[in-house]
Order: C-alpha cells, then structure tokens, then sequence
C-alpha cells in the first residue's frame, strides 16, 4: 500500500501528492521525505530500491538524479534540494525532521 500525508503546500493539490504521483511512476523509488515544506527551499530525499548491493544503488542515483530532479521541478514548481538516501548507513531513514510522504508497498 502507497502511503501519503495531508501535508499542503497551499496553493492546489497538497505538496505530498505532487511528489507521490511523481514516486509512484517511478519504479526504482521506495521511499520520499519531505523536509522543512514551511521554508523554502524545502528538501526532498530519496531511497532507491534495493538493487544487489549499495554501490548498484549509488550509481542507479547518480545515473538518474538530475533527470528526477526536472521532472519534480516542473511539478512542485519552486527551488528545492534533492538528495538520496542511502539505507545501509541508516535503515530508520534520513536524519532530521523530515516527513515520510511515499512509500511503495513491499
């Protein structure tokens, strides 16, 4: 099961959603925070699907993340961060307050 948070960023469909719908086309997502969505630039962060070992998964996020970062661009439509997270240094998730708005079901 996908799941989402209510979180809105005012103006239109809720900023969770937005960001979502984009994890959700993508297959090689797991997971998605969102950080500080009050401030700007807000943060999103990023798990990959686990692949055969972690560096599959690093080269996986450095192949694709300037091409993830125009698709979410175009649709959050404002200046943000995108970063990955890597499980293997912390399977709780990223550190910080962020919230966890996209996980794809196992």
């Amino acid at each position: 099961m996908t799941r989402y948070t209510s979180r809105s960023d005012g103006a239109g469909r809720p900023l969770t959603a937005l960001i979502g719908d984009w994890a959700a086309a993508n297959p090689r997502i797991r997971r998605v925070w969102l950080f500080a969505a009050q401030a700007r630039p807000i943060g999103v962060t990023v798990e990959l699907q686990p692949v055969a070992d972690s560096e599959e998964t690093m080269a996986i996020w450095m192949a694709h993340s300037e091409d993830w970062r125009r698709q979410l661009q175009e649709r959050i439509g404002e200046t943000f961060e995108l970063d990955w997270h890597d499980p293997d240094s912390d399977a709780a998730g990223p550190d910080g307050a962020g919230t966890l708005v996209y996980e794809r079901a196992s």
